[in-house]
């Protein structure tokens, strides 16, 4: 190996004799999630350790034995990252898409949710704070960034239910300087951009405060054909506005309070149809037949990219507020942490559910509400002792989710009223046992219930109840071969609570049967991993593999459109992960993750044996950054991402589906003395490709898919003060 050139060859096979050789031959450095020397400052080929909270204390990334990416508020900044999807793009192993603006479906390591937003795979956490509700997951992600820590695999111990694919857990910034920001940015298709940063502290420091503030707005690049009209129908509005104050009550005690705001309008549904051979968009007719389950649509014409029809165009608007409390208090080798938060969302939607413009039929959501409210409690003790790291708690949660929903279609306007409530405690605790200077075992375990109820008030039914109790549990050990390098092996368990369906059995094409209850989903997970740092040369890595089963796998059965525990599936991967700081003003990071998924067990025959629809095969990453000056005062940032999404299957034949894609981002930021100027373009080459595809969408029998992003551009300018 020379200087500037790192050759890495990994070879993994299972079982059914599939053998891989991965092959990375790198000039690079940086890894988004590899922190290295601060970004403002000239840098020694040299890496810093990163700090991070994924198992509830702040400890060393190494020190975590288990595969977690971290992505910094920087990157996040200098990508101009803004939702959930966007941070999809970077990760790896990990994949975002999404319905709706407000609504983003999240899949690690191949295993997510398409359907059931209530109970989660993939859990979404703020400053500490569980998003329950799938329309907060994503606007919260516009405020002030510190880091996005994503821990993969069952995190059940520590982070208990809707966690059994793992945690995507967003750590915002606290107030610690004395400085005001602002920025502007202009792009495409009418996008501004505007951003408020200040934050102070009064007596000595001792009381400090922050303010963020966000406006982001733009046409969408959509034309419904029915109407002729341009990128209304995915324009978007959103703003966000946040206030931290923290407080050093004494030597030994902090508290923190944390407000936020967001008043949204995003897009509606935005699926076309498809034919789903050639992935050709489509105009179908004679729909009435095929909701109703009594035949098939016939095709009426073709689309062109981008082209969608709607005889209504519609939007979502969601307007929410999160309040959060925060005590830590030491007792002298003891300490006590408490969070106590509470949020509200409502949501308001508007669209066409029948993705065309049949004259002869529709059936509109007009409109559909979700109000949301949710308050949590949650109490940490964390501990020290001779070799023992410990720390214990409890937490309760409650929610409420009321959905008014009125349906406007060619059968006669339905109506739908219904009351979801969902409440629990747990108690955990985990262990970390120094056995050896080299050696640390970690134990964790958690019991958990849930109690979730469902009354449909419209037809005054009856209330339908579901309980469920878990006990989930962690094993793993760390073997520290050298310093800030480990090799670990885990094995660990995840919980999804069972429910009861919102929808009522679909009985002759009619929503007119009983609302059905479903069990609860358990996964295992076993990973073996190495990650760690070298300083010469400057390289950091990651590498893992692992085996996770799910069982009594909830899915959607269809026709009759109900979620029942019917399946069983096995996920086996390969993740990399590299970083490389070759010279003092140069990097580059790598990135693939394989995965390899297969049902076992599933109510349609045909499933058996075959790939999970929406889970990529592949993921592959490879990005390269400069940052030094250019000039006296002057400093340059520029950086080129390239991103390569796998084939994916849309239906459990694994006869639909799409084809590889490449995507390409350039990013470049010129800072001056208190002022800079940032140049963003996305998918630089305009590559047509589709976010997510749908087989039996939105009724068996059709296949509908959403258009993934065009190219984008935009400007920025800001000055820090």
């Amino acid at each position: 190996m020379t200087g500037r050139q790192l050759n890495l060859g990994v070879t993994v096979r299972y079982k059914q004799g599939l053998r891989l050789r991965v092959g990375v031959v790198a000039v690079l450095s940086v890894y988004s999630g590899m922190a290295w020397a601060d970004a403002t400052t000239p840098a020694p080929t040299t890496m810093k350790p990163i700090k991070v909270t994924a198992q509830k204390v702040e400890q060393a990334l190494q020190d975590v034995p288990a595969t977690v990416e971290v992505v910094s508020g920087e990157q996040i900044e200098l990508r101009q990252i803004d939702s959930l999807e966007q941070l999809g793009k970077q990760l790896n192993g990990v994949s975002i898409g999404s319905y709706t603006g407000s609504q983003p479906r999240i899949f690690i390591r191949g295993i997510g949710d398409m359907t059931d937003l209530k109970n989660k795979r993939v859990a979404v956490y703020v400053d500490g704070v569980p998003q329950l509700d799938a329309a907060m997951q994503d606007v919260l992600l516009g405020g002030n960034v510190e880091r996005v820590e994503v821990l993969k695999g069952p995190q059940g111990t520590l982070y208990g239910r809707n966690a059994s694919a793992g945690v995507i857990n967003i750590v915002t910034r606290r107030p610690d300087d004395h400085a005001i920001s602002v920025s502007a940015g202009w792009g495409q298709r009418h996008a501004k951009r505007l951003t408020f940063n200040a934050q102070s502290g009064v007596f000595d420091d001792r009381l400090r405060f922050g303010v963020d503030a966000g406006v982001m707005e733009g046409d969408g690049v959509l034309k419904n054909v029915a109407n002729g009209s341009q990128g209304k129908l995915d324009a978007y509005e959103r703003r966000n506005v946040g206030f931290k104050l923290e407080a050093d009550a004494s030597a030994d005690t902090q508290l923190r309070l944390t407000a936020r705001h967001f008043n949204d309008r995003t897009p509606a549904y935005l699926q076309t149809y498809v034919d789903p051979q050639t992935l050709q968009p489509i105009k179908l007719r004679n729909l009435m037949m095929a909701f109703a389950s009594m035949g098939s649509a016939t095709r009426a014409g073709d689309l062109n990219f981008y082209e969608v029809e709607r005889n209504l165009e519609g939007d979502t608007r969601t307007r929410g507020r999160a309040l959060t409390f925060q005590v830590s208090h030491d007792f002298g080798g003891v300490k006590l942490n408490a969070t106590t938060a509470w949020q509200r969302s409502k949501q308001e939607m508007r669209t066409d559910v029948d993705y065309s413009a049949d004259p002869s039929f529709f059936y509109n959501f007009d409109p559909y509400t979700n109000d949301h409210r949710q308050l949590s409690q949650e109490v940490q003790l964390v501990g020290k002792r001779d070799k023992l790291d410990w720390q214990a708690g409890v937490y309760a949660y409650r929610d409420q989710t009321l959905n008014t929903n009125r349906f406007g279609n060619s059968f006669g306007t339905q109506y739908q009223d219904t009351r979801y409530q969902t409440s629990g405690w747990a108690g955990f605790g985990q262990l970390d046992y120094r056995l050896a200077p080299q050696w640390t075992l970690v134990a964790g375990v958690r019991y958990q219930k849930d109690h979730q109820r469902f009354t449909d008030v419209y037809k005054n039914k009856p209330e339908i109840s579901r309980q469920d109790t878990s006990t989930t549990y962690k094993l793993a050990a760390n073997y520290e071969w050298r310093p800030d390098n480990v090799v670990f092996l885990n094995v660990a368990t995840g919980y999804t609570p069972g429910g009861v369906n919102t929808n009522p059995q679909m009985v002759n094409g009619s929503p007119t049967g009983p609302y059905l209850t479903y069990g609860h989903e358990t996964s295992r997970n076993v990973e073996l991993g190495m990650k760690g740092v070298l300083q010469d040369p400057a390289l950091s890595y990651a590498v893992s593999l692992y085996q996770t089963r799910i069982h009594d796998q909830q899915l959607m059965v269809l026709p009759d459109t109900q979620i029942k525990n019917v399946g069983r599936t096995r996920y086996r991967g390969l993740e990399l992960e590299l970083g490389y700081q070759f010279a003092r003003s140069w990097s580059l990071n790598a990135g693939y993750a394989l995965n390899q998924s297969r049902v076992e067990q599933s109510f349609e025959a045909v499933a058996i044996g075959k790939a999970v629809p929406l889970a990529p095969l592949y993921t592959a990453k490879l990005g390269l950054q400069y940052q030094g000056a250019v000039a006296d005062g002057t400093r340059l940032t520029a950086r080129l991402d390239w991103n390569r999404t796998g084939r994916f299957y849309a239906n459990s034949a694994n006869s639909i589906g799409q084809g590889s894609y490449d995507l390409m981002d350039v990013s470049a930021r010129l800072d001056f003395k208190q002022w800079w100027l940032k140049l963003n373009v996305n998918n630089v080459f305009n590559k047509r490709y589709y976010q997510l595809i749908a087989a039996n969408s939105p009724v068996n029998g059709l296949t509908s898919a959403v258009y993934g992003q065009p190219r984008s551009v935009m400007l920025t300018a800001g000055a820090s003060f």
